[in-house]
């Protein structure tokens, strides 16, 4: 597959220096551009349609019939390929084992406009996680627990962050992922569209599995260390805890994102057992 791409070997060239300045926040913001590593979040990216500016990869990808037919898909659709040496590649890499593939792509832009709400939908608001893989395994939770989107509050850490990227498995192609908004937009919405406001806290005199499950729902966690602002406590319709039996004094945010979604997918699909 090599002689269907240009070659690169040198570390001062133009699209070898814009990859590498993605892994920073500040150069993804300012090009609108971040990466996504390894076959299968390439391959989910693809089938997402995210828009991809150009790809670079080494022979390790080309060594494999899964990496050539990725090769293939780029040819098909247009997308610019460049051949890296595995050395200089690695260099590239956010990876400790890189599989020979970075493609750099474009921001998904999407707003509050794109949630396609029915009678029971579930969201889940983060504010202000900051662990990157808690971001992703949380949006990996949501697109799983069938959410119909997730909503991130400023101060949460960087959606395109690879690591978030990684954790989500490529759900974060799959899920409408809403980036920042204020709070008062959230509220906004959430008033406008009848949605339930259930805040998790640490605090909540209500047991998580005594919410009412019908109508939509919108669960709010917050940062690992402080929890929920004030801003969605003070506005929440209920704030509620997971009840912790043993020493501990939390639990892990994303590992409470499992419970609450999973538990209140699990209590709607619940049918009552009829008796004769």
């Amino acid at each position: 597959m090599k002689e269907m791409a240009k070659e690169i070997s040198s570390k001062s060239n133009h699209h070898i220096k814009l990859a590498k300045s993605l892994l920073n926040r500040k150069s993804r913001e300012k090009e609108q551009l971040f990466v996504v590593e390894g076959v299968r979040l390439v391959e989910e990216a693809i089938m997402a349609e995210i828009k991809i500016r150009f790809a670079l990869y080494s022979d390790k990808l080309a060594a494999s019939q899964r990496g050539q037919q990725l090769l293939k898909t780029f040819d098909q659709k247009g997308v610019d390929v460049f051949w890296v040496e595995e050395k200089l590649f690695r260099e590239l890499s956010d990876t400790e084992n890189p599989q020979g593939i970075f493609a750099v792509s474009e921001f998904m832009q999407r707003d509050l406009s794109c949630l396609i709400l029915k009678e029971n939908s579930m969201l889940l608001l983060i504010d202000g996680v900051q662990d990157p893989g808690n971001l992703g395994t949380m949006i990996r939770t949501a697109c799983a627990a069938g959410a119909a989107g997730v909503l991130l509050t400023k101060g949460t850490v960087d959606l395109f962050n690879p690591k978030v990227i990684r954790a989500s498995m490529g759900t974060i192609f799959q899920i409408p992922v809403i980036s920042p908004e204020s709070n008062e937009k959230f509220l906004s919405y959430f008033k406008k569209n009848e949605i339930k406001v259930l805040v998790a806290d640490a605090k909540g005199e209500k047991l998580y599995y005594q919410t009412e499950t019908q109508g939509p729902v919108v669960w709010v966690l917050g940062n690992e260390a402080n929890g929920p602002r004030d801003f969605f406590l003070d506005h929440a319709d209920e704030i509620v805890r997971i009840p912790l039996l043993g020493k501990a004094e939390s639990l892990n945010v994303a590992v409470a994102a499992g419970i609450l979604l999973f538990d209140h997918m699990r209590r709607r699909q619940e049918k009552p057992i009829l008796v004769n």
